[in-house]
């Protein structure tokens, strides 16, 4: 299952060494890095033991069972995106904090025009439709 996020990121990667592909080539990767996040997270989500068989449950109408076999799977898609956006951020403030005391110091570009706060908003609301979309999969994965 992972034959395609894998061959993305590696293709993407190649593209963004040609510089008349540079772009393109990061939103392979993206999409490489995207697909092989969910459907890791998929598969663990999916393959973890929730409930093991042999536990006794009673029913709504006062029914007692036991379990014949285990319950998997997990429905924490967006406990689990909390975790990734909040671990994304420490990793980067990381990285941020330590390539500001070197010459490849990240400086944000400042906006200039409406135009560009509008890419800005728009893109924010895509990345969020795009988180909305992950969690949504999660469950179908």
């Amino acid at each position: 299952p992972f034959i395609i996020p894998i061959a993305g990121l590696i293709v993407g990667g190649i593209m963004m060494q040609i510089k008349d592909v540079a772009t393109t080539g990061k939103l392979v990767l993206y999409f490489g890095a995207q697909s092989f996040m969910n459907i890791y997270m998929g598969w663990v989500m999916r393959t973890s033991v929730t409930v093991p068989k042999g536990h006794t449950y009673t029913m709504t109408n006062g029914t007692i069972g036991t379990l014949e076999v285990d319950l998997t799977g997990c429905p924490a898609g967006f406990a689990l995106t909390a975790m990734q956006q909040v671990i994304s951020f420490i990793v980067f403030m990381i990285f941020f904090s330590v390539a500001y005391f070197t010459p490849y110091r990240y400086m944000p570009k400042k906006l200039n025009s409406w135009f560009e706060v509008m890419c800005v908003i728009i893109f924010g609301c895509v990345f969020a439709l795009n988180i909305a979309l992950n969690n949504f999969s999660l469950g179908y994965i």
